[in-house]
C-alpha cells in the first residue's frame, strides 16, 4: 500500500476489474459481490448502456458552470421529481449523499425558521460536518458536533411508542424544523422500524408544521423492495436525499428533492455546488435511472430477499449469532462477539465480499440483479464460515 494514500481502514485486496455481480483482483481471483459498493451498484457492474452514455458525454469534453442552465440537468431533475413520492418538485444538484443531507438541513431551517433537526441515534447520514452531527459520524476526535441536533432512541417494537411521545414533546417546545432519518436504518445494522412508527411521525410533523426529511441515499432506488423505501409506509416527505444508487457508481453525484413550498421558502440558502451533476455523472444518472424504471429490479429483489432472509435466519441457531435482520436485498447479521472482521476475511478467502456496520454486525447488500443461483452460493459460503 502506498504510504501517501490517506486511508485508515482499507483491507489488503487490490481490485482491477468488475462485471455484473463479480469483482476481480489484480491476481485474477474472482469475488462474488455482496456489497455492491454499499448499495451503489444496484444494477451490477459494467452496464454497457451506462458506459456508452458516459463515453458519449465525455466526448463532448466540457464542464457546465453551476450558475448557467443545461437541458440535461432539467431533464434529470424532472425525471427524479416525477418518480419521487409525494409532492417533491425541485431537485438541488449535489456531489453525493453527504452534501444531499447538508442541503436538507439548510432547506429545513430556512423554510421553518427554527433550528432543531431531530434524528435517530446511531444512524449514519454522511461524513461532512452537518451530516456527521445529525448522524453518528461526529466522534470524540472531531468534537464538538455542530449545534442544533437532537437524537431520539432507535425505535424498536418495545419502545417505539415512547420514542414517538418523546418526539411530540420536543415538537411542542416549538423549536423543531424537521425530523430527518433513513426509512430503514442501514449502517446502524439494518434495523427496520415497527410499521406504526413512521406513519405516526409523519402525522405529528403535519400537525405541528414540522418538515419530514427522508434520507434515501443508501436505501433508495430499489434496495428495500420499493423504488423508494419511504413508499413502504406511504410517506410523503417534504425533503428527500439521494445518492449511491442514483448513479450506480458511474459518477459522483447526489440530489436533494424538496416540495415547491420548501423551495420557495428556502430561497437564498447557499446552493452552489461546483461539481454537482457534472456532464459525465449526469449522463450516468439519466441512463441508470431509466434502466431501473424499465427493469424494475426491486420487484424480483423483494422476492429473492425474502428467500435469502429465511435462509440466513437459520444462523440464529448458531451461538455466535444474536439476530439476523433484512428487508429487500439488504441484511444485517448481528454477532454476539466482535468477530465481524474475521468472518469477512474468511468469506473473502472463499470468494464472497461483505462489509461490516461495526465489530459485531455484518452488512450484506448485493446488486439487485444478482439472481437466485448466485444468491444461494453466497449465502451458503457465509453460513459455512460462521458455522
Amino acid at each position: 500500500m502506498s504510504k501517501h494514500l490517506a486511508d485508515y481502514d482499507s483491507g489488503p485486496l487490490y481490485f482491477k476489474d468488475a462485471k455484473d455481480c463479480y469483482l476481480y483482483d489484480i491476481f485474477g481471483a474472482r469475488y462474488l459481490d455482496f456489497i455492491a459498493g454499499w448499495c451503489v451498484g444496484n444494477l451490477g457492474w459494467k452496464r454497457k448502456e451506462i458506459i456508452e452514455a458516459v463515453k458519449k458525454e465525455a466526448e463532448g469534453g466540457f464542464y457546465v458552470p453551476p450558475f448557467v442552465r443545461w437541458r440535461k440537468w432539467e431533464e434529470l431533475a424532472s425525471l427524479l421529481c416525477k418518480i419521487a413520492p409525494g409532492k417533491l418538485s425541485r431537485a438541488f444538484r449535489c456531489t453525493g449523499g453527504s452534501e444531499a443531507v447538508e442541503f436538507a438541513i439548510k432547506c429545513a431551517r430556512a423554510t421553518i425558521g427554527k433550528k432543531i433537526i431531530v434524528s435517530i441515534d446511531g444512524v449514519y447520514h454522511g461524513h461532512t460536518y452537518g451530516a456527521a452531527s445529525v448522524g453518528n459520524a461526529c466522534n470524540e476526535k472531531i468534537n464538538p458536533c455542530a449545534p442544533g441536533f437532537v437524537k431520539l432512541p432507535m425505535p424498536t417494537q418495545k419502545n417505539f411508542q415512547q420514542v414517538i411521545k418523546q418526539f411530540e414533546e420536543l415538537v411542542q417546545k416549538n423549536d423543531v424544523a424537521a425530523f430527518l432519518s433513513e426509512p430503514v436504518f442501514s449502517n446502524a445494522g439494518v434495523f427496520i422500524p415497527p410499521p406504526e412508527f413512521y406513519p405516526k411521525i409523519q402525522e405529528i410533523c403535519r400537525q405541528y408544521g414540522v418538515l419530514l426529511a427522508m434520507d434515501e441515499v443508501a436505501v433508495g432506488f430499489g434496495r428495500c423492495g420499493k423504488l423508494f423505501t419511504s413508499e413502504l409506509w406511504d410517506l410523503q416527505p417534504d425533503i428527500m436525499c439521494l445518492g449511491k444508487g442514483l448513479t450506480g457508481g458511474y459518477g459522483g453525484a447526489g440530489a436533494t428533492l424538496v416540495t415547491e413550498e420548501v423551495f420557495k421558502k428556502s430561497r437564498g440558502i447557499p446552493d452552489y455546488s461546483t461539481f454537482g451533476w457534472v456532464p459525465n455523472a449526469t449522463a450516468a444518472m439519466l441512463e441508470n435511472v431509466k434502466i431501473l424504471l424499465k427493469k424494475k429490479p426491486w420487484e424480483s429483489a423483494k422476492i429473492l430477499g425474502e428467500q435469502m432472509l429465511k435462509s440466513l435466519k437459520e444462523l440464529e441457531k448458531n451461538p455466535k449469532v444474536k439476530e439476523v435482520r433484512g428487508i429487500g436485498l439488504m441484511f444485517g447479521i448481528e454477532l454476539r462477539e466482535p468477530i465481524a472482521r474475521k468472518i469477512i476475511t474468511q468469506c473473502a478467502l472463499r470468494g464472497v465480499l461483505m462489509a461490516e456496520c461495526d465489530d459485531h454486525t455484518l452488512f450484506i447488500s448485493p446488486p439487485l440483479v444478482i439472481g437466485q443461483k448466485l444468491a444461494d452460493e453466497g449465502v451458503r459460503i457465509i453460513k459455512k464460515v460462521i458455522s
